[in-house]
């Protein structure tokens, strides 16, 4: 085995969704690095297979960007095999949830990222709309 590669993933895997022993998260861009390296793909390979560029890849790995776009997150942890859920917790987009309430969150960002700029603006209006009625 190449040095430097892990001999098994790290982070949040949807099958193993615990922060490391110590209980406190390492960094989403190292979760994601050690993922990658896992699966032995440069951050090329990652770039051919999202359309990212690489050089941006490489500043969420090195968490120099600390808060990258969540569809960029969501596009990794589903290429990782990564439960999305803990990492937007890890970058404080969300609240802990139950079992349930993750799946809510995974289908709902899963369907949000496959509608159109003008839905996408139609859905934050009713999430919106929702918000303000539990409030009265």
């Amino acid at each position: 085995m190449a040095r430097g590669i892990p001999s098994s993933p790290t982070g949040p895997t949807n099958s193993d969704a615990s922060p490391p022993a110590d209980g406190a998260p390492e960094s989403v861009g190292e979760t994601l690095r050690r993922a990658r390296q896992y699966r032995q793909w440069s951050l090329r390979e990652v770039e051919r297979r999202t359309g990212r560029p690489n050089a941006y890849l490489s500043q969420i790995e090195r968490g120099v960007i600390r808060q990258p776009d969540p569809a960029v997150i969501w596009e990794l942890a589903q290429l990782y095999d990564l439960d999305f859920t803990l990492l937007a917790q890890w970058l404080g987009l969300t609240e802990a949830q139950d079992g349930a309430g993750a799946d809510v969150t995974k289908k709902l960002i899963s369907m949000i990222l496959n509608l159109s700029a003008d839905q996408k603006l139609r859905a934050v209006g009713l999430l919106e709309q929702l918000s303000h009625s539990d409030r009265t």
